[in-house]
């Protein structure tokens, strides 16, 4: 038995070593590209992807079929799911490219027409504040434009099984000069974030597994994340809730809503809940309005 782990561990570290490898190599690649060019590879590869990936674009249709029933005719859905696919891909590809952009860069490529003074309002009032997205536009460059603008932000992250990859993808984040706080230690390092009047970022838009606040979503019942509105109840700061929409090539914008306060209702599972009502209601209402935009992918409504 002892031979057969041991045996299966040099195979993952094998395994561990190559795939670290393929993706450290493949990031550099598209990091020495010509920023245009290596936007028209992540275009061929989204294409690509939607005809390869039959599954992940069975879901995505059935997702939106659900969510729109007769608003959207066969081919309109049809189409937003090739954009998805092409979306994912260049959030990708973008992601990748993160070490060789500058805040600078950054704030050429991403503007705020909306809402960028509720940043200012919430640290003025000195609580920190819970930084809601989601898989939506150009998430990850989202909270990159909110540093380069100035503001203290650490990102809540999940972990890689590879560990070689997660640092790389640390890596890629630390580049926009945000900090870092892993899921698996979440709870006390958020709530020090917060104390010291920063916020903290987190895409919460996919399926709990347990433990999620059911919401309405699309006038379905969505399992959701507790953790961010959960901190928000216990700290006594706001929720923000932004999106980063992509408008071309090297050209997106930010938008946030009014802050979202806890209700301070004496429940606290009412007010969680509230709140993940609250902020699921603007990502509705973003991805209404631009719904090529968000990850469809996903099996959002596994409790209805």
């Amino acid at each position: 038995m002892a031979i057969r782990i041991a045996r299966k561990r040099r195979m993952m570290k094998i395994s561990h070593g190559f795939e670290y490898a393929a993706v450290r190599l493949l990031t550099k690649f598209v990091q020495i590209l010509p920023g245009r060019l290596a936007d028209r590879v992540a275009v061929l590869l989204g294409r690509a992807a939607y005809y390869i990936l039959t599954s992940r674009r069975r879901i995505a249709r059935h997702n939106l079929y659900r969510a729109f029933g007769d608003e959207l005719s066969p081919d309109k859905i049809e189409r937003i799911v090739r954009e998805v696919f092409i979306n994912i891909s260049r959030t990708t590809i973008e992601f990748a490219r993160q070490p060789v952009l500058t805040p600078e860069k950054i704030l050429e490529m991403v503007s705020a027409n909306e809402g960028r003074h509720y940043f200012d309002k919430v640290l003025a009032e000195g609580k920190g504040a819970m930084l809601i997205t989601g898989h939506f536009g150009n998430w990850e460059l989202m909270g990159g434009w909110v540093a380069a603008m100035g503001y203290p932000l650490d990102f809540l992250v999940g972990q890689q099984h590879n560990r070689n990859v997660d640092e790389l993808f640390i890596s890629f984040r630390r580049a926009l000069g945000v900090g870092i706080i892993p899921i698996g230690v979440a709870a006390r390092k958020v709530i020090k974030s917060l104390r010291a009047n920063r916020m903290v970022a987190v895409v919460s838009d996919q399926h709990a597994a347990s433990g999620g606040a059911i919401i309405n979503f699309f006038n379905r019942r969505a399992s959701t994340p507790k953790g961010p509105a959960a901190f928000a109840v216990k700290v006594g700061c706001p929720i923000l809730f932004g999106c980063s929409i992509r408008e071309g090539y090297n050209k997106h914008r930010v938008e946030i809503d009014p802050p979202i306060y806890p209700p301070q209702s004496g429940d606290t599972e009412q007010d969680i809940l509230t709140m993940t009502q609250k902020y699921g209601k603007y990502l509705e209402a973003r991805i209404r309005k631009y719904p090529d935009q968000w990850m469809w992918t996903h099996r959002r409504w596994k409790v209805d």
